[in-house]
Order: structure tokens, then C-alpha cells, then sequence
């Protein structure tokens, strides 16, 4: 069993790290074309992964059945969310996007629920009720960016990612979270840039007319977004519950907001302080950290053996 220890420092990762992403992200589809952009991420990250397996003497044989859920996972995850993030970006403003992204716990737990034909326990549905609250809070008074369009795309992103993230959870994969990360992300890499250049992305790029800030955005995307942070969320999946590894989407977007005013993007408001609260009291409730009343989980039934629900880390 994974130590408290290590758990945290994961949730720590996807915590930073991931909130951090929006902002660098913004930066770097101001220069670089959006699916360009993340096939870098992949193959970069991919690369990095399994030199470091490599050194280490842990690079697993593999399988054909693995190789293609890392096929389907990459599809989803980096061509039909990372991609749609970035493309979607490049209009709507990064707080904006994170908080669209919020719909990422929201699929995951109805996914699972479905899937495993039970009804999410009532700390799970409370905890994505505040952080959807919470995350709301943050964008009041922030002028409009981007269109009906590009938002509906952002919650379609989101589903693919929980589908994604669930789909390589529960399909063919090697022992090692680090070699499976490196799978998705290579198999993913390819794909998303074979759509780059299939729409013509690549013919008007040039490396050396981009900025150090876009530079530097990309290579943080690389190494922090992508390699730490992908597979510490990859890796969390495994030890913890989908509904407490969703919770990141909740975080991200105060990490966000935060950073935009750091920078001078956005003022600060009042509100923030009762938005960040409930943020923080979803996180607690998906992570399992506190309980609420058994009043509240009365209503909680499951929809396949009595006992079954979708309880997120118990501590």
C-alpha cells in the first residue's frame, strides 16, 4: 500500500504543477500552434520517461494488448483533451479554462458509477457541488473570452479526458505507472502530430521567431506539466479513487486565478475568500479527509449490491 507520504507529494504535483499549466499553456499557443504544442509535450515527455527507465535498468516488455490501450488512452487523452485545451486557449482566457475543466471530477465519477452500475455516495456528490460552487466564485466579474463554441468543446474535453484516465486505469498495462505514462504519452505524441500536420500546422512555424517566454512556457510544460505531473496523476490512479484524484480540477483553477493576478492579468477580488473555502472543502470531502453527517448520506443508494458505493480514499 502506498504511504500517506507519497500520496501527498502526487496530489501536491497535479495540484501545482497542473495549475500552473493554464497560464504557460496561454503563453505558448500565443506563438506555437496548439496541436504542435502538445505532440512536443508527448514526445519530449515520453522520451524523458523511458531514458530515465532506462538508466534504471526498469524498461518492461510489453504487450500488443497494452500497446493499444495506450493507443486509446493517448487518442482520448492528448488528441481529444490536451489538444482541445490548447486550441480553445488561444481564445478563451486560462482561468476560464480551468474553470470549464471543472466538468473533469464530474465525468469521472458518473463514469464509474455507470460503469460499476452504483450510485456516488453523498461526500462525493457534496464535494463536486462545492467545488463547482467554489470555481464559479472565482470568474464572477471576469469579462467574457471566447465563444459559445469554444467552451461547449472544453467540456467535451473534459469528458474525453475522464474517459481516457479511466479507460487506461482499468485496461492492459505494465506493472510500472512510469512505463505505462511513457506508452500514452508516445502513442498520444504520434497521433497529435500526425493531426498537426494533417492540418497544416506545421507549414507556418517557425522555431526561431518564437519568444523566450513561449520557450520557457513549453519546456515547463514539458517537464512539469507533462512528465512530473502526468505521471504522478497516472501513478494516483492506481493507488487512490477516481473521485480523489478528480479533485485536482478543483485546486487548478485557484492555482490559476492566483497566478494570473501575480502577474497582473486579473485584479483580485472579495469573493475569493468564500470561493476558496469551498474549494478547499471539496477537496477535503473527495479526498476523504473529513465526514460529513450520516444525515446527508441517506439518500445514497446503490444501484447494484447494497453495500457498493463510490467512495472516494478512506484514510
Amino acid at each position: 500500500m502506498a504511504s500517506r507520504g507519497k500520496i501527498a507529494a502526487a496530489f501536491a504535483t497535479i495540484y501545482l504543477f497542473w495549475g500552473v499549466t493554464f497560464l504557460a499553456l496561454r503563453y505558448t499557443v500565443a506563438e506555437v500552434p496548439p496541436m504542435l504544442t502538445i505532440a512536443i509535450r508527448c514526445v519530449i515527455g515520453a522520451a524523458v520517461i523511458y531514458a530515465w527507465l532506462a538508466l534504471r535498468g526498469r524498461l518492461e516488455r510489453t504487450t500488443r494488448e497494452q500497446w493499444l490501450v495506450a493507443v486509446g488512452a493517448g487518442l482520448l487523452l492528448f488528441l481529444g483533451g490536451h489538444s482541445v485545451l490548447a486550441w480553445a486557449e488561444m481564445s478563451v482566457p486560462s482561468g476560464q479554462a480551468a474553470l470549464l475543466l471543472t466538468a473533469i471530477p464530474a465525468w469521472l465519477v458518473l463514469i464509474e458509477a455507470f460503469r460499476a452500475r452504483r450510485f456516488p455516495a453523498g461526500r462525493v456528490l457534496a464535494g463536486l457541488a462545492l467545488g463547482t460552487a467554489g470555481v464559479g466564485l472565482l470568474t464572477l466579474g471576469a469579462g467574457p473570452g471566447g465563444g459559445g463554441f469554444e467552451r461547449i468543446a472544453l467540456v467535451l474535453a473534459a469528458l474525453a479526458w475522464a474517459a481516457g484516465s479511466l479507460y487506461a486505469r482499468h485496461g492492459a498495462r505494465p506493472a510500472s505507472a512510469a512505463q505505462a505514462t511513457a506508452m500514452q504519452l508516445a502513442a498520444g505524441g504520434v497521433i497529435v502530430l500526425a493531426a498537426s500536420a494533417s492540418t497544416g500546422e506545421l507549414s507556418g512555424f517557425q522555431l526561431a521567431a518564437t519568444s523566450p517566454r513561449a520557450l520557457g512556457s513549453l519546456l515547463f510544460l514539458v517537464l512539469g506539466g507533462t512528465v512530473a505531473g502526468f505521471a504522478a496523476y497516472t501513478w494516483l490512479l492506481r493507488v487512490t479513487s477516481a473521485a480523489a484524484v478528480g479533485s485536482y480540477a478543483f485546486v487548478n483553477p485557484v492555482i490559476a486565478v492566483g497566478l494570473a493576478w501575480a502577474v497582473g492579468d486579473e485584479a483580485a477580488s472579495p469573493v475569493t475568500a468564500l470561493a476558496g473555502l469551498l474549494v478547499v472543502s471539496a477537496v477535503l470531502l473527495l479526498g476523504g479527509w473529513f465526514r460529513l453527517p450520516a444525515w446527508v448520506f441517506a439518500r445514497s443508494r446503490s444501484l447494484g449490491a447494497p453495500a457498493a458505493q463510490c467512495e472516494p480514499l478512506r484514510r
